[in-house]
């Protein structure tokens, strides 16, 4: 099951103890009340003090953030357009810059709980990328994307990596072509990681890395099955595997492709990849084979 995850970004006109602030400083407590008893409500991001105004997560000291659960997009907007949260709502121009703010939602598995970089993650996405499953504004109707790890003998993986090795024999059906497979131990902890993506719980994608130097992670085994290529699930999978990689210290992605993966090479070049020298394994197969680079 999922959740839904909720980022809001507002840029206050004047610092909380300004008192043309007052209201929106006395509001805090008995809005938060609210949400806390709210139906659907899960969690929210909070200090000590019992909200999130005093976190600085953007450059701009006057910039606060609001990140919070919910168990459906219609227990959210409930909370935000009706009663008391809506009264503050309509104010909010009285507190706030109207070109500071800033919102993302996207969905998570139950159970687990949004970070402040990862809701920045999605929200760069959104500002990059437009609306998709991966995040998505207010009002945006989208199915339930959800990106997990996987091992490489999960009966999802599996599938999806025939349904993959299946689509590159029709393409390069030459003899001596290789599609350069990926042993389990190269994803495993540590080593790499390898990412299936559910559209509605249906496993419709995959993609994954793996460690070739202490600093250089080679992106493999990206696949989206047909459907589902509307979606921005590639874009959406090539940020989840860039961001484990960069925290397993990866400062340089590398990957190999074919000159046929038309889709594939638009979206690795607007990602910011560029052409490099082939190397190892792939030396074997420079005519079917596109190297390509990006420092991250």
């Amino acid at each position: 099951m999922a959740h839904l995850a909720q980022l809001n970004v507002a840029t206050l006109r004047h610092p909380l103890d300004h008192p043309a602030s007052q209201g929106f400083v006395d509001g805090l407590d008995p809005v938060n009340a609210v949400a806390d008893s709210a139906d659907g409500f899960v969690w929210r991001l909070q200090t000590d003090d019992g909200d999130a105004t005093m976190l600085r997560v953007f450059p701009d000291p006057l910039t606060i953030v609001n990140l919070t659960v919910w168990t459906s997009i219609e227990a959210l907007r409930h909370y935000v357009y009706r009663g008391l949260h809506s009264e503050f709502f309509k104010r909010r121009n009285d507190w706030f810059t109207p070109n500071g703010s800033a919102s993302a939602l996207w969905w998570i598995d139950e159970g687990s709980l949004p970070t402040i970089e990862s809701a920045k993650q999605r929200l760069r996405f959104l500002d990059r990328h437009g609306p998709s499953p991966f995040a998505f504004r207010m009002g945006q109707r989208q199915p339930q994307v959800l990106i997990r790890r996987t091992g490489l003998a999960h009966a999802d993986a599996e599938r999806l990596i025939g349904e993959l090795n299946a689509e590159l024999n029709a393409a390069y059906p030459q003899p001596g072509a290789n599609h350069f497979g990926l042993d389990p131990t190269e994803v495993s902890s540590g080593a790499g990681g390898f990412f299936v993506a559910y559209v509605d719980g249906a496993a419709r994608g995959c993609g994954a890395y793996r460690m070739i130097e202490s600093n250089v992670a080679e992106v493999k085994r990206m696949y989206v099955a047909p459907g589902n290529r509307g979606l921005k699930l590639g874009a959406a999978m090539l940020e989840v595997v860039e961001s484990d990689a960069a925290t397993n210290g990866a400062t340089r992605m590398v990957l190999e492709t074919g000159p046929l993966q038309v889709e594939a090479l638009t979206l690795y070049r607007a990602a910011g990849y560029a052409r490099c020298e082939c190397w190892g394994e792939y030396l074997e197969s420079v005519e079917t084979s596109l190297c390509l680079a990006k420092v991250l």
